[in-house]
């Protein structure tokens, strides 16, 4: 079994935490950031591949970039609790 394409995993990750603050701050409800991560995060990992960077195949790249938005909402969520008073 192949691990995550880490190249991949750290262009994903800040690229979908501000694509879905710049959703959030247009339109998008906050109760659906966390599905939008991901979503986001899939299109930005084939994005990234197809870009070259990267060494697996496609379908390792949607689930590293589906992984990273995943990751992006934790980073946020966690963020937001521990500076909210």
């Amino acid at each position: 079994m192949d691990a995550l394409d880490l190249a991949i995993f750290a262009l994903a990750m800040p690229l979908t935490i501000g694509v879905v603050q710049l959703l959030k701050e247009a339109f998008l409800p906050d109760r659906w950031a966390g599905l939008t991560a991901i979503a986001v995060g899939l299109l930005v990992g084939v994005m990234v591949r197809t870009a070259g960077i990267g060494d697996g195949g496609y379908g390792l790249a949607a689930i590293t970039g589906a992984v990273a938005g995943l990751s992006a909402a934790g980073v946020w969520s966690g963020t937001k609790a521990a500076t909210s008073k």
